[in-house]
């Protein structure tokens, strides 16, 4: 009976019975004095049990089943998981106006059965929630995603940290599983809908007008449901045999299709709406009254805000004082709800989903298609340690690179005029760039000190590329590269004026990186004023010229962080702007410059994204002699290094597990930012350690020096080996000598 901004449907439910028949007899049931609507006048009465966190139960049956004794009376349950408790412990019961555990495990989220009967297809979801397969699906989901719960709460995400995070959220508080779902941009909209016995009674469509910050409908426009959902949801309602009220939540696209977002066993709170419209879905549930054959509904219903007076009976409820000095806000849940769902008192059939092979992982969402044996089978490669080895070790594995590389180019196999280059501020370890300039790959550098690294190592300087903002440094009178992209127009007017003062620059490529337009970036020229693309052509012209170069563009985000979809569209968008240039220049580009890191899971994709922005991201794209350079970051080399460590220490018991190992952040920097593979040494052999609830933790007193979470530690004890995969790329270029008590050698 709670009444706020995010209102329960009680006291909607009981306006509309009153609307009805002012003479029934309405009695509002809660747990806790605190909820709001227990002071209206409307109600007959209060009966308060005792909330949800101290509940008996069996004295909680024998109390309900006394309420409910009488032949005419009749309990209609509110909350998602008061019906599910109901379903438990009294089965079918004629006087329970609610769904049935048979019914519940129908809705069970997300509702695969209910979108088949509806015909209504459901947003891409996955139940598969370790961190690899979120972060894959967060990234593979351009507008976001949402980490819902099994029961209650639904938490929009965008990073996989936040997925998880949320996750945890839900599990602490509500107990029951949860899933990721992508967001579908659109109108929301929903259907509350009453049957009794499976005999459909009334339904009506209802689109959110107006929402309330926290997105509960604050004005909602109400129609007839059309005909061919009416059909589909009365055969539903028949073959579930569903007693009570309903809601069945959807998005309307912009494209005008329904998507089925989830499935509530009981009625909306905005159900007394759609009573003032001439739908009385909660009357028609009492007296087992089928919708009329004609009627006119009003178009629409609004919520006001009305002050009433407290319940002399009741009083007003105190709210403690917070740490802010200011009064907590009112929770949707002054019952205690969010204690029942971790309390198991639900069985499987009810709480959750049952065997994981019941529903598919990912019921839509497609799968990088290529095989990933190679990167997460990382194990196989390691040495066999022995006792005297000194931990934390780094293992590199030159085979995953070349494997990398060998894929990589099979998937550019037919695109022409292709060159790869190899980033050194994301790899720099010395055998890793041996091996990459065997291979023939070109540098891609940020400062005149990383190209000379590259040169040290094998590196042609005349096909080096230059990025940055600050890749004339450290001063040097003369450099040779094969290519640079200036990242403004100050910096190519300052690159003219040291030409005038005797710096000698040999490159065959003079280019510039152009900014997506709908990222957030500090790089990049935009070219939103016209007049910085005259001076930008002004400029490219002059240096053109003065070198006897040709001209490039270079597009960099992270796909990593984008995703492909948005990454392609972004690519897309800042490539529009050759055109104008090549105008302007007289001469298409010579060379496109592709950078940004791909995620390791990405390979299977890359093609199809290039193909893509090649094909729409402007006409001079596609002249036949464009050479295309693909900078494709740590795709090539995160998966070519291993982190080994040891066990220092075991705490804990049970699920709960957690062991302290002799690696720190400073070993694996980015152990908190995605995920690293974890294999045991045991019985003479690297085997990967399971899913879990423990969690392995770095060696330094700092808070998040977490290297792993949700793993299966309970085996572990002191001394034995453990090592993390995926510590190439920046886990090697951004690790540091922490806590060791030495100074960083570039500080010393």
């Amino acid at each position: 009976m709670h009444s706020g901004p995010n209102p329960s449907p009680g006291l909607g439910i009981a306006r509309s019975l009153k609307l009805a028949d002012p003479e029934v007899r309405v009695v509002g049931l809660d747990y806790s004095a605190a909820s709001s609507a227990l002071h209206t006048s409307i109600l007959d009465d209060v009966v308060l049990l005792p909330g949800w966190d101290e509940i008996h139960p069996g004295t909680w049956m024998e109390q309900v089943a006394e309420l409910i004794a009488d032949p005419n009376t009749f309990l209609i349950p509110t909350l998602d998981l008061e019906v599910r408790v109901l379903a438990e412990f009294f089965g079918v019961h004629e006087r329970v106006l609610a769904p049935n555990k048979r019914v519940l495990d129908t809705v069970a989220k997300p509702p695969v059965t209910v979108a088949d009967a509806l015909g209504l297809p459901l947003p891409e979801f996955s139940t598969d929630t370790d961190w690899g397969a979120a972060e894959r699906f967060i990234r593979h989901s351009p507008y976001g995603a949402w980490a819902k719960g099994q029961h209650y709460e639904a938490f929009r995400v965008r990073s996989v940290e936040e997925a998880l995070a949320a996750g945890r959220f839900i599990k602490r508080e509500w107990g029951g599983d949860w899933h990721l779902e992508a967001h579908v941009p659109g109108q929301e909209c929903g259907i509350a809908f009453v049957a009794r016995n499976g005999a459909l009674l009334d339904a009506v469509l209802m689109t959110k007008v107006i929402l309330t910050p926290e997105g509960k409908t604050w004005s909602g426009e109400v129609a007839e449901l059309p005909d061919v959902l009416w059909e589909k949801l009365r055969h539903y309602a028949a073959d579930v045999g569903w007693n009570g009220g309903g809601e069945i939540e959807m998005i309307r696209t912009w494209d005008g299709d329904l998507k089925l977002m989830e499935v509530n066993p009981r009625f909306p709170a905005w159900i007394h709406g759609a009573s003032t419209c001439g739908a009385n879905l909660p009357a028609a549930l009492l007296a087992e009254q089928v919708r009329p054959e004609r009627r006119r509904l009003t178009s629409g219903f609004t919520r006001v805000v009305e002050e009433i007076a407290v319940s002399p009976a009741l009083g007003i409820s105190s709210y403690p004082w917070g740490p802010s000095d200011g009064i907590n806000p009112a929770t949707k849940h002054p019952s205690g709800m969010r204690t029942l769902g971790r309390r198991e008192l639900l069985s499987e059939s009810t709480a959750v989903h049952g065997p994981a092979s019941a529903i598919p992982s990912n019921r839509t969402h497609p799968q990088p298609s290529e095989s990933t044996e190679s990167l997460t089978g990382y194990e196989t490669l390691l040495d066999t340690p022995s006792e005297s080895w000194a931990t934390p070790s780094r293992q590199i594995l030159v085979t995953l690179l070349d494997e990398r590389v060998a894929e990589l180019r099979t998937q550019l196999d037919g695109l022409p005029h292709t060159v790869l280059a190899h980033s050194i501020k994301t790899c720099p370890h010395p055998e890793l760039l041996s091996r990459a300039a065997g291979l023939g790959l070109v540098a891609e550098a940020i400062t005149l000190d990383e190209l000379d690294v590259a040169i040290t190592h094998g590196f042609d300087p005349g096909c080096a590329i230059l990025n940055g903002p600050a890749k004339w440094w450290p001063s040097r009178s003369s450099v040779r590269c094969g290519a640079f992209f200036a990242d403004s127009v100050e910096e190519l007017a300052q690159l003219v004026r040291s030409l005038d003062a005797g710096f000698r620059l040999t490159a065959d490529i003079v280019g510039i990186r152009v900014a997506a337009p709908g990222v957030a970036s500090r790089f990049g020229l935009s070219f939103e004023r016209s007049a910085d693309l005259a001076e930008t052509a002004a400029l490219l012209t002059e240096l053109q010229v003065r070198l006897g170069a040709r001209w490039g563009i270079h597009f960099h985000q992270a796909e990593s962080v984008l995703g492909p979809d948005r990454w392609r569209h972004e690519a897309t968008s800042a490539l529009g702007f050759a055109d104008p240039l090549a105008d302007r220049l007289g001469d298409p580009p010579a060379v496109v410059d592709f950078g940004g890191g791909w995620h390791v899971d990405d390979l299977s994709v890359l093609r199809s994204s290039l193909d893509r922005v090649l094909a729409t991201g402007g006409d001079c794209l596609r002249t036949p002699q464009l050479e295309i350079v693909l900078e494709p970051g740590k795709l090539l080399t995160q998966s070519a290094a291993a982190v080994v460590t040891r066990v220092l220490l075991a705490k804990g018991h049970g699920t709960g597990r957690e062991v302290i190992v002799d690696a720190a952040l400073g070993d694996i920097p980015e152990a908190r930012y995605r995920a690293h593979p974890v294999a045991q040494f045991m019985h003479g052999e690297w085997r990967p350690v399971s899913r879990g609830a423990g969690r392995i933790l770095g060696r330094s007193c700092m808070e998040s020096d977490i290297l792993a979470e949700e793993l299966d530690v309970s085996s572990l004890t002191e001394g034995d080996f453990l090592a993390f995969g995926m510590c190439g790329a920046y886990d090697l270029s951004m690790s540091y000598p922490f806590g060791r008590g030495l100074a960083a050698e570039a500080l010393a």
